[in-house]
């Protein structure tokens, strides 16, 4: 299991109960005898329906409870990963009918629902509506009622979600500028660590910068790859010494990853071992922003006579 997979179940272990004010609860199931049909999680309501009621999709469909599957940016959301969560929904569902005293007959599936949080709606749901396999209708910004079913299947697409404190959760799997977007939003929100620990944790934080939007559109591209860029160079310290204190091994080389990658693009080559301890220090003595003119502005040349440069600022 990749840490993407981690990042975004620790962040509905932490994160769930404060959203929803308390109104829901998130866990990991314990394993059936088939591992491969366990789900990601578990979403359960502790109040009342009407108290759940009041929340942002697509919380306020949750009726009893939901497991969930996670699909990360980079993850397949096709239709086997949909198939995937259905089965192990009903793996879990057939163990219940199993244990309840009169075969299930008090049991009710509405009361277990299908969510699949994924970063966006993919096409083919829509050819599959068109060919008549099923059914899907808009269930609140960004969520998605599949159908004919005898319960709740919800395709959560990050991507769309409103920015909202309550669907904090959900957001960690956004994608593309709709990530860039989020981060930028929680940082207000959670405050720089926070941050910086999810980054750590997404495999594209080197290369969030190539993918945020649209290819054909290089002046955009630039202005938010800058924009990005800086603020990271201003979350680093912070992260560096959440990462300290928190033992983490890789620590501050983990965090100056980032910096360390749009130098070398720039450069065209690997930094050595004493150039990599010169952007290290420079960081703690001209400060982020000056590093983040330094990279962005200088050519490969003028960046290499920078490093080598003792006197340099």
């Amino acid at each position: 299991m990749g840490r993407p997979d981690q990042l975004i179940k620790r962040i509905f272990r932490e994160e769930t109960a404060v959203a929803t004010g308390h109104r829901v609860r998130f866990e990991v199931p314990s394993e059936i005898p088939t591992g491969a049909l366990t789900p990601d999680g578990r979403l359960t309501r502790v109040v009342a329906p009407a108290q759940v009621a009041t929340l942002e999709p697509p919380w306020c469909h949750l009726r009893a409870e939901a497991l969930a599957d996670f699909k990360m940016p980079g993850d397949h959301s096709d239709r086997p990963a949909l198939a995937r969560a259905e089965l192990r929904r009903w793996a879990q569902w057939v163990a219940r009918l199993e244990t309840s005293p009169d075969a299930g007959a008090d049991l009710d599936p509405r009361d277990l629902a299908t969510w699949l949080i994924v970063p966006h709606k993919p096409a083919w749901l829509d050819a599959d509506v068109l060919r008549g396999v099923l059914t899907v209708t808009a269930a609140g910004p960004g969520c998605w009622r599949i159908g004919p079913r005898d319960h709740d299947v919800l395709w959560i697409a990050a991507n769309e979600l409103p920015l909202r404190p309550e669907l904090l959760p959900f957001l960690v799997a956004r994608s593309g500028r709709p990530l860039v977007e989020f981060l930028l939003w929680a940082e207000t929100l959670k405050g720089p660590d926070w941050i910086a620990g999810v980054l750590q944790d997404l495999p594209m934080a080197t290369e969030l910068y190539e993918n945020l939007h649209i290819p054909t559109d290089p002046e955009e591209q630039r202005l938010i790859h800058n924009e990005v860029l800086r603020r990271w160079l201003r979350l680093a310290p912070e992260g560096g010494d959440e990462v300290r204190r928190e033992g983490v091994r890789e620590g501050v080389e983990e965090g100056l990853q980032p910096l360390r990658h749009q130098v070398e693009r720039r450069l065209g080559r690997r930094l050595d071992a004493a150039e990599q301890v010169v952007l290290r220090e420079r960081l703690a003595t001209v400060g982020a922003d000056r590093l983040g003119d330094v990279v962005l502005d200088l050519d490969a040349a003028t960046l290499a006579a920078w490093l080598a440069d003792p006197a340099a600022r």
